[in-house]
């Protein structure tokens, strides 16, 4: 609507631009006011003047000229009513039974223009007429047509009844005179933003309509409303507890499924390793069968050996000394054995101490060393999710790893996970299997630790954060910063000290520890870390190796000592029994050595087979307990017939239901019709919606439309205040020297009054208020000058708007009026003779009889 009330404008603007502008030709007059017989005044281009004596009719000129352009207003033409503009006679002379004003145009095409008029005629003519009833009539060109066609054929050439190209005399002082606000709305006038008023105003009343329409939509709609939210609701819950049902059944059927399915598995492990115990228990059965066989023939050899022995030293008469050879020889061939059984079990160490030694990078799989049981049991599930131990996922310069160690204290076992639901899993499990406690760290819940006060770390013998000195995957930086981001690591406790003991915690890096509550933990540390463990291997390795050699160097020294035994055993000729007493006593020796192994061997053989079968029933135990569980689940499962099955873990399914189950229980009672009554209700709630909105939309149009107007209005309106006032300066300035311009008294509300500044050359800038009447009426007529100079007329007719000015300033009016005349037509009522020297032709008015008589002089150039 804005931008079709700007193309309207435009649209008048250029129309008025492609023409050519007319001008008044000629004047005639008949019975109207002081001009009784018919009376014709012929007028050109230029500074047409008309003088005479006050009181012989010269402003009766003016009166015509508004009268045959439709004013209405009689008393604008100094007149009560409009049939008094009619001649009333005098001295002998009749009075005029009606009133006539004919006003001749030029309708001539220039400089390429179209005619100013859509006539073929080069000149037209307007007529009115009223008689003594007040009755007008107009004719166009002879013919009579009404007012409203006059006007908008003058429109077209931009000539307005009341415009501002004729100043009637008072205008002068009615300008002066005006408020500020009065003085806004000649603006408001000719900037022709009458139309965006009345575009706002039409448009305020369309606003006015659509707020009624709104409010009573909007009460049908909050009358529904409540309703609608009351059935909402209730649908809403039917339809979830629908839902809910459902997935209740798809839950538990697919748990039930879980757990078959799981069972079924279990119970396959289950009989492979039955299978494999009971091979175990027959293996160890056999074992222990052969060595009961072997351990009882040797026996049974040691008895005979015993007897024999007994009866050759009933037959021998040993000297004491071959005895006492005997002996000694005896006792270090015993201690040759021991040493060399010792050296076998320091042999054994070292072996399973360098086996270590190899294994040690496998640490981390096979969970043996310090790793507490339950955090073993998890990590042999080798679960999705479970990344190890931060002992496992870290790896540490030897020169921290003291630090390091007590810096986790009691995180060093926990395992990292990658979410709550894993660590939830892993839970579940060790209370299942009994296993015992392990701690979690949830890769998605743990809060990374971060130093609260961070102005110690640049200071000597402050190494950083602990979680700076490891090196660890990225992947798990939220744990490790968790268990290392908030302790840093010093030299000493010196240097603890010199940051500040509960700041921060700090750990030296021989193991002194400060936390930041300021409780300080110090000693020996004992190691208790793997890869300290590891160590500690290596230096017992070390130990026995050394001791290892001692007992071969004193094994060496022993056997030499039995070899000088047994060559002095030889000197005494030892007799044929006591030889066989001899070598049958070495096989008893040895025979009790085999003897020993074979027991041994016996109760590692039972100790087998009691732990094989230990295990064998535990199994057995849970096998059948399998039995029992999955007959029940299968039952269950043949409740729900064929179903898609969820695909998940039993705790977390178990999970599920328990979470649909609550909300279902807290659902409770529930209203199934809601459903349908919901349906139904929605559509007639949608279409009072859909109209609401529409009539929302065509509102949201209206304030648009006039915030658009409204912009549209303004900068018209700034447009032609800035114009005029740069006339108004401009015209001030030629008229006087001085300055002038024109302002809004707030200048950001449009409808605030206008302000009329100016200085005369030599003067402060004051108000049009405060200065005198001369300079009042120079300061008007410039203003009027500027308005006309902004919207041009095809002439321009003033009323002794010289009036009240002196001869200096009726000199600087006339000057400026003749400058612009070169161009334009002006017609100016005056009797000034300062103003007359400077018309192109003047026109004398004198009285004869109470009729006025006009004679026309056309002065030479100035």
């Amino acid at each position: 609507m804005a931008d079709d009330i700007v193309a309207e404008v435009q649209k008048e603007a250029a129309a008025v631009r492609d023409k050519s502008k007319t001008m008044i030709t000629r004047v005639t007059m008949q019975g109207f006011k002081s001009f009784n017989k018919r009376v014709s005044v012929p007028l050109l281009r230029g500074f047409n003047i008309f003088c005479g004596p006050n009181g012989v009719g010269k402003s009766n000129i003016v009166d015509a000229i508004c009268f045959v352009l439709g004013r209405t207003s009689a008393k604008s033409m100094r007149a009560d009513r409009l049939h008094e503009l009619i001649f009333h006679g005098g001295e002998g002379r009749a009075s005029a039974k009606l009133a006539a004003v004919t006003l001749y145009l030029d309708n001539t095409p220039q400089d390429g223009h179209a005619k100013p008029f859509e006539y073929d005629d080069t000149e037209i003519s307007v007529t009115r007429k009223v008689n003594t009833k007040g009755v007008s009539i107009y004719k166009l060109n002879g013919r009579t047509t009404t007012r409203q066609r006059i006007l908008e054929l003058m429109s077209g050439a931009r000539i307005q009844p009341d415009g501002h190209n004729i100043v009637m005399q008072g205008d002068i002082m009615q300008i002066i005179e005006m408020n500020p606000i009065e003085r806004r709305g000649i603006i408001d006038d000719i900037s022709g933003i009458a139309d965006y008023n009345d575009k706002k105003a039409k448009a305020g009343k369309d606003l006015e309509v659509v707020d009624q329409k709104l409010r009573e939509a909007e009460i049908l709609i909050t009358e529904r409303y409540e309703r609608f939210k009351r059935l909402e609701n209730e649908r809403n819950s039917a339809v979830r507890y629908q839902a809910l049902q459902k997935e209740m059944l798809m839950l538990r059927a697919s748990l039930a499924h879980k757990i078959v399915t799981t069972i079924e598995a279990d119970m396959v492990k289950m009989d492979e390793e039955l299978q494999k115990r009971q091979q175990q228990v027959g293996q160890a059965d056999d074992a222990i069968e052969a060595v009961e066989g072997e351990l009882e023939k040797r026996e049974g050899d040691m008895r005979d050996m015993a007897d024999k022995l007994i009866d050759m030293s009933k037959r021998m008469g040993e000297e004491q000394r071959v005895s006492e050879l005997r002996s000694r020889m005896l006792v270090a061939k015993n201690t040759v054995d021991s040493k060399r059984h010792e050296i076998d079990a320091i042999n054994s160490l070292v072996e399973r101490l360098e086996s270590f030694e190899t294994r040690k990078t496998e640490s981390s799989e096979s969970y043996g060393g310090g790793v507490p049981r339950p955090v073993q049991a998890v990590l042999r599930q080798k679960l999705r999710g479970v990344y190890g131990t931060v002992a496992d996922l870290i790896r540490v310069p030897e020169k921290y790893s003291i630090a390091i160690e007590v810096a986790a204290a009691r995180h060093m076992y926990d395992v990292v996970v990658e979410s709550d639901d894993v660590a939830s899993y892993c839970i579940e499990y060790l209370k299942r299997e009994r296993l015992g406690r392990a701690t979690f760290i949830p890769l998605n819940k743990i809060k990374p630790g971060m130093l609260n006060d961070v102005s110690g770390m640049g200071k000597d013998g402050v190494h950083g954060v602990a979680s700076t000195l490891i090196k660890y995957d990225t992947a798990v930086m939220r744990a490790i910063e968790f268990v290392f981001g908030r302790t840093i690591v010093v030299d000493s406790l010196d240097v603890a000290k010199a940051v500040g003991i509960g700041r921060q915690r700090m750990v030296t890096l021989d193991g002194d520890l400060a936390e930041s509550s300021g409780a300080m933990t110090g000693g020996f540390y004992i190691r208790t870390h793997p890869k300290a463990v590891a160590q500690a291997a290596s230096d017992d390795m070390e130990r026995n190796r050394q001791r290892r050699r001692e007992l071969e160097e004193e094994v060496r020294l022993v056997s030499q000592d039995v070899a000088e035994l047994e060559k002095e055993l030889k000197k005494y000729g030892a007799p044929e029994t006591t030889k066989e007493a001899v070598d049958m006593e070495k096989v008893r020796v040895s025979s009790e050595t085999e003897l020993d192994e074979l027991r041994s061997k016996r109760r590692q053989a039972y100790e087998k087979k009691v732990r094989v079968q230990t295990e064998l029933n535990a199994v057995s135990i849970a096998r059948a307990k399998a039995d029992a569980e999955i007959a029940n689940a299968r039952v269950e499962l043949s409740q729900y017939g064929p179903m898609e099955y969820v695909d998940d873990t039993v705790a977390s399914l178990q999970k599920f239901v328990r979470k649909a189950s609550d909300e279902l229980q807290a659902i409770g009672l529930v209203n199934m019709r809601a459903i349908e009554e919901y349906e139904l209700f929605k559509s007639q709630f949608d279409e009072y919606k859909v109209k609401y909105e529409k009539i929302l939309e065509e509102k949201k149009a209206v304030i648009g439309m006039m915030e658009e107007i409204e912009s549209r209005r303004m900068e018209t309106f700034y447009r032609c205040l800035k114009i005029v006032s740069q006339h108004f300066a401009y015209i001030f300035t030629k008229m006087t020297g001085g300055q002038a311009s024109l302002e809004l008294e707030d200048a950001a509300n449009l409808e605030s009054g206008l302000l009329i500044r100016a200085n005369p050359a030599g003067k402060r800038m004051i108000n049009l208020d405060l200065m005198s009447g001369g300079e009042k009426s120079l300061t008007a007529l410039a203003f009027i000058f500027a308005i006309q100079k902004f919207r041009a007329a095809p002439f321009y007719v003033l009323d002794e708007v010289d009036a009240a000015l002196d001869k200096e300033n009726s000199q600087k009016i006339a000057e400026l009026i003749k400058a612009l005349s070169r161009d334009e037509q002006f017609i100016m009522i005056t009797h000034n003779d300062q103003t007359i020297k400077y018309g192109d032709r003047v026109y004398g008015i004198t009285m004869d009889r109470g009729e006025s008589k006009i004679l026309g002089v056309e002065l030479p150039k100035r």
